[in-house]
């Protein structure tokens, strides 16, 4: 069996099913294929508020609104930061991925419960072939564009001999009986080497982790973030990896890769979900322009100066404790806590916004 579209979306999260709605929405047919509906991603699940209204989407997933950061360095030094023009909506990952893949059916895309396989051929016109579970058989796609959005461990990649991504790894749990009234990151080499670990609120209980870069050491590092938050495991640990942005990956001919596929987390804060969505929207744009080369000038028009900033922070004040303990002082300053929720909170990306910004920390960085 031979199936036809004109554009084919392999990963119905956040990038995949943003891609698969813009698109649809502008008289495409698009075809979303996801593995598994049912799975759901381990997430904090914290997104701006101000992000819902920028990408079109409802509010329907949103299970709480969280208007507080705060801040603990390596030696306990504290920052607590009002979120003042917005809030930090808390999503369900397993709700939110379906509300998204839901917008896009509306808007005219079709979902199909499938795996990406392999390609059969790469020229004008792609084919695709798709493994199906009910009942299990091979089907194959011919599209014009592929859009891949299949996450950290993209099968698409795999089938191009692209490498995969360096990544962070991470685990984390929900815990029911705890309770906190800011979503809170935690500094120290102790327990997060080079990275952070975090507790999110939910609608019940919290969402925490910690992420490293060494696999072997990533349990030990846990139990430890547990004793210093002073937090009872919840009994079910997940782990994920989080790609490591390298801005290298947008297009390979007809294919187009967004979100984790490409890598497409922001550095030091490490957050996906607004970037996925927005990477789907770029794409989507490059294919109904019928131009593939489209899509990294948006990215990096919009993104680029961003991106590169923020993984030099992240070089420079997680290279060690005493470097991390830098950053909760120099938030301190109201100025740099302004322009810190400018550019965080309510993506206000201009030249205004980012110059100031980098201003502050050139000191840092030389």
């Amino acid at each position: 069996m031979i199936l036809r579209t004109q554009v084919l979306v392999v990963g119905g999260g956040p990038a995949g099913s943003t891609a698969a709605r813009l698109l649809a929405a502008h008289g495409m047919d698009t075809l979303l294929v996801e593995r598994d509906f049912s799975f759901v991603k381990p997430c904090g699940g914290g997104i701006p508020s101000t992000v819902f209204p920028e990408v079109g989407i409802p509010e329907k997933p949103v299970r709480k609104h969280v208007h507080a950061l705060r801040v603990v360095s390596p030696k306990g030094d504290t920052l607590n930061v009002k979120l003042d023009g917005g809030s930090i909506a808390i999503v369900e990952r397993g709700d939110f991925d379906h509300v998204l893949r839901t917008e896009a059916e509306r808007s005219g895309a079709r979902l199909l419960e499938a795996e990406f396989s392999r390609f059969n051929d790469v020229g004008r016109t792609v084919t695709a072939q798709l493994a199906l579970n009910q009942p299990p058989h091979l089907m194959t796609v011919q599209a014009d564009y592929v859009i891949a959005a299949d996450g950290v461990n993209s099968r698409v990649k795999t089938a191009l001999n692209i490498r995969p991504s360096p990544s962070v790894l991470t685990v984390s749990e929900k815990i029911k009986d705890e309770e906190s009234d800011a979503c809170e990151f935690w500094f120290g080499s102790s327990h997060a080497p080079r990275c952070y670990s975090w507790v999110f609120p939910q609608k019940e209980g919290v969402s925490a982790g910690t992420g490293a870069f060494g696999y072997a050491e990533i349990k030990s590092l846990w139990q430890r973030f547990l004793v210093r938050r002073g937090l009872k495991s919840g009994g079910l640990l997940r782990g994920y990896r989080i790609p490591l942005w390298q801005g290298d990956l947008y297009h390979s001919g007809r294919i187009l890769f967004v979100g984790d596929a490409a890598g497409q987390v922001m550095p030091f804060t490490c957050e996906g979900i607004y970037y996925a969505m927005k990477s789907g929207e770029f794409a989507a744009m490059a294919v109904l322009a019928g131009k593939a080369e489209d899509y990294k000038r948006l990215w990096e028009k919009r993104f680029q100066k961003r991106f590169s900033l923020m993984k030099k922070l992240w070089a420079y004040f997680l290279k060690g404790d005493r470097r991390a303990e830098k950053i909760v002082q120099v938030h301190k300053r109201p100025e740099v806590r302004e322009m810190s929720l400018a550019l965080w909170l309510r993506k206000d990306l201009s030249k205004e916004s980012l110059l100031p910004y980098i201003s502050i920390f050139r000191r840092f960085l030389g």
